[in-house]
């Protein structure tokens, strides 16, 4: 894929896009769906239907725990969220002359997400823009992905490659990363792309992104310089991580079994997932399914199954593998910490609320 086609396929996607600031108390929700009895919109005369994501924020807002919410039968859903998006004012903090307004931001008649006021918007087409100018033609596009949350661009030098085994090799790159609807924020990282499979490791430097921009206060020069920056920094950790993966070569497992146990139960993984990397390893090279180097492709191979969030973060969990060998043995009540730890340095949901 040519970054020419990245940039079609974002203008695809942008296609009936739409965003509407309104006062929290002219939203009503009714059968599901949400409405503007006082703003009437001949685009969208029945009201939005709610992605998920966008339900969740809506959750957040009002102090609805949003798995109770989804149990709920529609009458009631439309009850109490009507309730909280019109309740009185209680707080010291709220003020009658400053009603709150949030940034609804839609596509056709699908909510897509819910921001406050603060939020600034930063799209898919305006980061690709920042970034496109920075990157030279030697860059191949390896992974491209668009959802209704996020949108994640691998690019790789080919000039950039070493074979950490005979036949396998290795290039470095960098991941730039965005959501449109406060799910993540303006990300860049280090990658290390391995030929044979399509894997892709995400280096984080000291557990942080290169770039970690959030949607306040954002504006495009200043992107533009932070984008900048980061990528020289990606591709000095990228090609430095290559020589980590060398060694992981020669970096033996005593008990492959008990290691992957150990860190799905220190990072929370699934049985599930667990099994799917046990059956992965076995298909790496002869040599290889008791190293270090076979463990954390075994990561990466899975990640390629799953939904683009979560392969991001599968894929910095097999960086943090890499750089930093298996978590140590703890209590039960260390691992529950670090399993409360974990979720916010490889999953960037920190705009939710923004």
């Amino acid at each position: 894929m040519k970054m020419c086609e990245v940039q079609e396929r974002i203008e695809t996607d942008d296609n009936g896009k739409w965003d509407q600031l309104i006062e929290r108390d002219e939203m009503r929700l009714q059968e599901g769906r949400l409405r503007f009895p006082r703003l009437y919109r001949a685009d969208v005369p029945q009201g939005l239907s709610l992605t998920r994501w966008a339900e969740t924020q809506l959750c957040h807002r009002l102090s609805i725990p949003a798995a109770y919410h989804r149990r709920c039968p529609l009458r009631l859903q439309d009850e109490q969220v009507n309730h909280w998006l019109h309740r009185e004012l209680d707080t010291e903090n709220e003020s009658p002359s400053k009603p709150e307004r949030w940034l609804l931001r839609a596509k056709g008649e699908a909510l897509r997400g819910i921001l406050s006021e603060r939020y600034s918007k930063m799209n898919n087409a305006e980061v690709f823009q920042s970034l496109e100018p920075l990157v030279n033609s030697q860059y191949e596009v390896t992974w491209l992905a668009i959802t209704e949350e996020s949108w994640h661009l691998r690019l790789v030098d080919p000039k950039l490659s070493r074979d950490v085994l005979p036949g396998d090799r290795v290039i470095a790159g960098l991941h730039i990363a965005n959501s449109e609807v406060g799910k993540r924020s303006v990300t860049v990282d280090a990658l290390v792309y391995r030929l044979v499979c399509e894997n892709g490791l995400v280096r984080l430097v000291k557990g942080r992104s290169l770039l970690h921009q959030r949607h306040v206060g954002i504006t495009s020069a200043r992107l533009e310089l932070g984008i900048g920056k980061a990528i020289k920094e990606a591709i000095i950790q990228g090609t430095g991580f290559m020589e980590r993966m060398t060694w992981a070569t020669t970096e033996p497992l005593k008990d492959v079994e008990e290691a992957i146990s150990l860190v799905g139960e220190t990072w929370g993984l699934s049985d599930l997932l667990q099994r799917q990397v046990k059956t992965s390893l076995l298909r790496e090279r002869s040599g290889q399914q008791e190293t270090l180097y076979g463990l954390v492709n075994a990561f990466t191979n899975v990640a390629q199954t799953l939904p683009p969030d979560d392969r991001y973060s599968l894929e910095a969990l097999a960086g943090h593998l890499l750089e930093r060998g298996l978590p140590k043995s703890e209590s039960a009540g260390d691992r529950a910490r670090s399993r409360t730890r974990t979720p916010a340095t490889l999953f960037d949901e920190d705009n939710i609320l923004v």
